[in-house]
């Protein structure tokens, strides 16, 4: 060798080479060690076809521990040594191929199930509910239901029965017992067709009937007689109705909300807000507040605490305006002071308000832009989830008609169920409920199923959406044996 350099350092060559007698680095000479016939001699094809080109689990570094690019005699010795050719393992995508080790990449993919983790889903939420199932578990014919989009045609009563207006006629079922039975039937033509029906919240045996020509009829399903009558002077349609009590609110086509209470025969109020027909009204869970809206998409909010009678001075803030039709209402029951509504064609929104809003007009605190008709909202009780069911779909991106309204489009949202989570409003499913739109939908006394109608198919199918918690089993305690007298 040219160096005067002791053998030994020249043993490893991989490793730095460094003078052993100055802190001085000096220049090294590797002419004199044959690197090629040794390092750089050609592979067998054995060798070649055994070698792997897989990362296997090979951690993610940079491409080299040090810099051997830095200079062009360091370049020169890293191709003298290998360490720029492909024989280096380096990082890759885990998902790109890897040649012959196919089984590296089985353990792998395996190894990083391991550390995946799932969010945990709630035993009440609609994903392990209808999400694992996707489909009705009943279905009942209802021919003759309304064709009006903005009908109320089906409820659903504390004691489990469903009741459907069809044609002149109002039947209802026993889904404990499955027992279908005839209630009434609509015979004076100056009474019209019935378009909404409603049981009653403290007498659950008996029934509001509206009909197209103002008339309001309370039935008892047991009896199957008319309790108390009422019409309206104007002989305008019945829109929507809910119970407080004893209380039965009522919408009217003229613009009028109608007060009725079923231990008189007589009106007990009456508001004229609204300048249009009105679609929704909706009390509060806890009977403080009163939501109704109308074909223009205003929704009032009204209020009655301290056991004050409603009159238009007590209306909350101004006009809660929508890009169309709102008929869809509903309060959250797990926070009483929340009110989502829906519009229609051609808006297509979910808007979720507070009545603790301190501004003029309310704002709303979120709005889920849909591009779908909303024809109905529910609430769940046990999670907190809400769901809408709806109609025409649109895309506002496409070429409008020559009226310039949205072209109907198919997409996954139109004729479907669909439930959103709170307070992410993210959706959770959505499942196609009917061939056409769903017209109305109702809760189950339970709060875990919903029946949906659809006019066009002149059916009813009943759903399992959520579950109810399970109860905490009571340990029993030592005090249990002994009682105070």
């Amino acid at each position: 060798m040219e160096s005067g350099l002791p053998a030994n350092l020249c043993t490893t060559p991989i490793r730095s080479v460094t003078n052993a007698y100055t802190t001085k680095r000096r220049r090294v000479s590797l002419a004199a060690v044959d690197l090629k016939s040794e390092l750089l001699a050609e592979p067998s094809s054995a060798t070649l076809r055994l070698q792997p080109t897989g990362d296997r689990f090979i951690p993610c570094p940079s491409d080299s521990q040090v810099p051997l690019n830095t200079t062009p005699r360091t370049r020169r010795i890293a191709n003298v040594f290998g360490l720029t050719d492909d024989k280096v393992y380096k990082f890759g995508n885990l998902n790109a191929s890897a040649g012959d080790s196919s089984e590296y990449n089985h353990l792998r993919s395996n190894f990083l199930q391991l550390l995946t983790t799932y969010p945990k889903v709630s035993p009440t939420s609609c994903v392990a509910n209808l999400g694992s199932r996707k489909q009705f578990i009943l279905a009942l014919d209802g021919p003759g239901v309304p064709s009006d989009p903005f009908a109320y045609p089906l409820t659903w009563s504390r004691r489990n029965l469903i009741a459907v207006a069809c044609g002149k006629d109002v039947y209802y079922q026993d889904l404990d017992s499955r027992v279908i039975s005839h209630l009434c039937k609509i015979t004076k033509n100056s009474h019209g067709r019935p378009t909404s029906v409603q049981w009653a919240d403290e007498s659950p045996t008996d029934i509001a009937v509206g009909t197209t020509l103002g008339s309001i009829q309370l039935w008892n399903s047991e009896t199957q007689k008319v309790i108390h009558e009422w019409r309206d002077e104007g002989w305008d349609a019945v829109g929507g109705m809910d119970w407080r009590g004893s209380v039965l609110a009522a919408g009217l086509d003229g613009g009028a909300i109608e007060f009725y209470d079923s231990r008189d025969w007589h009106t007990a109020n009456r508001l004229e807000m609204h300048r249009s027909k009105v679609h929704g009204v909706k009390w509060s869970p806890e009977g403080n507040y009163l939501a109704s809206s109308d074909q223009q998409g205003v929704v009032y909010i009204w209020d009655v605490r301290a056991g004050k009678n409603l009159s238009d001075s007590r209306r909350m803030g101004g006009r809660i305006k929508h890009g169309a039709p709102v008929k869809a209402l509903s309060w959250c029951p797990w926070q009483p002071d929340l009110l989502a509504t829906g519009s229609t064609y051609p808006d297509g929104k979910i808007r979720v308000f507070t009545v603790k809003s301190t501004t003029p007009i309310p704002q709303p605190l979120q709005v889920i832009s849909l591009n779908t008709a909303v024809t109905s909202l529910q609430w769940s009780p046990h999670s907190k989830e809400l769901l809408s069911t709806h109609g025409t779909a649109w895309d506002p991106k496409a070429p409008r008609s020559a009226s310039g309204r949205p072209v109907a489009v198919h997409t996954s949202l139109a004729n479907s169920i669909t439930v959103h989570s709170y307070p992410s409003y993210r959706r959770l499913l959505s499942v196609s409920a009917h061939t056409g739109a769903v017209g109305h939908s109702c809760l189950s006394p339970d709060g875990t199923m919903i029946f949906t109608i659809c006019p066009s198919e002149e059916a009813m199918k009943m759903w399992k959406v959520w579950s109810a918690p399970e109860r905490p089993v009571r340990k029993a305690s030592s005090w249990d044996r002994f009682s105070i007298r």
